[in-house]
């Protein structure tokens, strides 16, 4: 059964258990064919809504490949790029997170996903792909202060219009780009840590907290 047959007979958007195995032949069998037939297919017929279980599908693999080795999905990035816009957010969520795990070994095309980034972010569809978007932001801002400068105004605006437990992922995301940031971001930084110090959440406290302790 080729690669497309297997996905075709894929059940649901996020299913996970046929892209763990893909991606184990990819990352421990060096078949980096099914790879590449995987990011081609993460925007496989992108206009037609009965086709998602295949893009996600396909979507999965190459994130959990880039997550453990980036290197093998870095120079094949831009062919990534349709996929951020398919309809499905499941595919959109992690081909952007693909994109910040490849950040750092192909910027100038992680660079053309921030603007996809921002539209998640403002068009508040959920949790799952609002905190992939600030993951990828917090990825490529840590590149350097030019790339941190670049995206922490919208991270800035998640702060200020955050959905529901969002915060945790905001605060994920900032503690990484901290030392990046000029010291008035960090300001900002911190009066959001200072927000949600005493969440009911705990994991939003620590977090919360551990950005606190960077206050000179």
């Amino acid at each position: 059964m080729n690669i497309l047959e297997q996905l075709s007979n894929n059940k649901g958007t996020v299913s996970s258990a046929l892209g763990k195995t893909l991606a184990q032949k990819v990352l421990t069998g060096d078949q980096t064919d099914i790879l590449l037939e995987c990011i081609e297919f993460a925007s496989y017929d992108a206009s037609n809504l009965s086709s998602k279980h295949i893009r996600s599908g396909a979507a999965k693999v190459v994130e959990l490949v880039a997550e453990q080795k980036p290197e093998l999905v870095a120079p094949y990035l831009e062919k990534l790029i349709p996929a951020l816009a398919v309809k499905e957010p499941q595919t959109r969520w992690m081909t952007i997170r693909t994109m910040g795990y490849c950040a750092h070994l192909n910027k100038p095309i992680a660079l053309k996903a921030i603007g996809y980034a921002e539209k998640y972010l403002k068009n508040k569809e959920g949790l799952v792909i609002a905190s992939s978007a600030d993951l990828f932001l917090d990825d490529l801002g840590a590149i350097s202060k030019n790339e941190a400068h670049l995206v922490f105004p919208i991270l800035q605006l998640s702060m200020e219009n955050e959905i529901t437990n969002e915060q945790d992922w905001l605060l994920e995301a900032c503690f990484k780009l901290f030392q990046q940031l000029e010291p008035a971001e960090q300001e900002t930084v911190l009066k959001f840590a200072e927000r949600w110090q005493y969440s009911s959440r705990k994991s939003t406290q620590q977090r919360a907290r551990k950005i606190l302790r960077l206050r000179k």
